[in-house]
């Protein structure tokens, strides 16, 4: 390298020790560090984006996981159905790192929900690379998004008619005046789906939403549905399923369902013990309570006529049939007083009423009629079969879930603010994020 002359390296000084050197120093030092801090940016949002995709996918996954443990109970389908979730959202388990973990109950230590049934987490984890922050020496971050999502909320919906087709399945006539707080589900998706020709009465409700559509007048002013536009209820929707087929699903599950042979034919005497019964059928005037328990009613159903009283507490009535013992249905008319509530625990937790979901649909139909003074807390469910009020009955204080293949309303009806049960809960849950 050549040798500076005298006055070269007398320049270099004088710049070196001139404000101008100092000032490209600081400013090449100060380029450094917002270079840096960029580079800082860019890792820390890159980061931040991706773990909000993963957040993404963890709900979408926790939500999922819950849906299938309501449907399915079995580990492995919500298992299945929250991978299935997150795989859809860009992060597949075992794919590119990424590690997609379900626990049901959640499993995180401190966390509120560890250890609760009826609760699934779902945890989505990835290793990413950074850019900038390699300077500093960090190569990769671990990023993962977290979700807990309940099986066990209450669901929208306590009115569901399920015939997937066919006119007036939801069909009310008459001076019928139904308030619901919760929402009202139709599944036909038949252009009049909905009859309320002939009204006088009211039909209003949180929701009101249609498979098919309302024929000519049937979606009148007296039909209010409070949550959506223009409060008319919503058609054109996507068929829904049986909110209650999750519960006892298989006879193996709930082995209290198994009808025990020969039948009991019922002497007519109070009070009454749970048992298989070849139907009930009671009139005249008197007194009956039932004791707690399961009624399996094989062929014959429940029949209540004049002015008797019904009273049981934690009871389920399971109408089914076989080959010796034709399916009846249920009838309750004339001045019949009812006060039934459904069991508050176990695996027939709020089914008052269980028609076996085995029974052709077109079978006898179920009729709830006569008087004003009906309690019914609980579940009346009825799959396959129609479900009819007739006469005056007033359920304007109870809490009580209502499905049925198709639904007819006659008379002066009245039902009102049924949807959740005494102290909450329910046998129709919904999937809803925790956290």
């Amino acid at each position: 390298m050549t040798d500076l002359l005298p006055t070269q390296k007398q320049s270099l000084k004088r710049f070196g020790r001139a404000d101008e050197g100092q000032a490209l120093v600081l400013t090449a030092l100060a380029l450094i560090v917002l270079m840096l801090m960029a580079g800082l940016g860019v890792d820390v949002g890159y980061l931040r984006y991706q773990k909000q995709q993963m957040q993404k996918a963890a709900d979408a996954g926790a939500i999922a996981g819950a849906s299938a443990l309501i449907y399915s109970g079995s580990a492995v389908q919500v298992i299945n159905a929250a991978q299935n979730d997150t795989s859809a959202n860009g992060f597949t388990n075992g794919q590119s790192g990424v590690t997609v973990t379900v626990n049901t109950p959640p499993q995180t230590a401190g966390d509120p929900f560890q250890g609760h049934e009826g609760y699934v987490e779902v945890i989505v984890a990835q290793t990413r690379p950074t850019f900038f922050m390699r300077v500093g020496g960090v190569d990769t971050v671990n990023v993962r998004g977290r979700a807990v999502a309940s099986a066990v909320a209450p669901g929208s919906g306590c009115i569901y008619a399920l015939a997937p087709s066919g006119s007036n399945t939801f069909d009310a006539q008459g001076n019928i005046d139904i308030s619901s707080a919760c929402g009202i589900y139709i599944d036909s998706s038949d252009s009049a789906a909905l009859n309320t020709t002939g009204g006088a009465g009211r039909l209003y409700s949180s929701y009101i939403g249609i498979v098919g559509l309302c024929d000519d007048g049937s979606c009148a002013s007296w039909v209010v549905s409070q949550n959506s536009s223009g409060q008319l209820p919503v058609t054109g929707m996507a068929p829904f399923t049986d909110p209650l087929s999750n519960v006892c699903s298989t006879t193996r599950s709930c082995p209290e369902l198994k009808p025990v042979t020969p039948c009991i034919n019922w002497d007519g005497k109070s009070p009454v013990n749970p048992g298989t019964y070849c139907g009930i059928s009671i009139s005249g005037s008197g007194t009956y309570n039932f004791k707690p328990g399961v009624y399996i009613l094989l062929g014959g159903g429940l029949n209540a006529s004049g002015s008797a009283s019904l009273n049981g507490t934690g009871v389920t009535f399971y109408n089914t049939y076989d080959g010796m013992h034709p399916y009846g249905g249920v009838s309750i008319g004339g001045a019949v007083t009812t006060n039934f509530s459904a069991p508050t625990s176990g695996d027939l937790e709020g089914m008052l009423f269980f028609q076996n979901r085995s029974v052709p649909v077109g079978s006898q139909s179920s009729t709830f009629g006569g008087s004003s003074a009906q309690v019914y807390t609980g579940a009346l469910y009825f799959p396959t079969t129609a479900v009819e009020y007739k006469g005056t009955p007033s359920l304007s204080t109870l809490s009580m879930i209502l499905v049925g293949y198709t639904l007819e309303f006659r008379g002066n009806a009245t039902i009102q603010q049924y949807t959740f049960f005494p102290g909450g809960g329910g046998p129709i849950t919904t999937a809803v994020l925790a956290e």
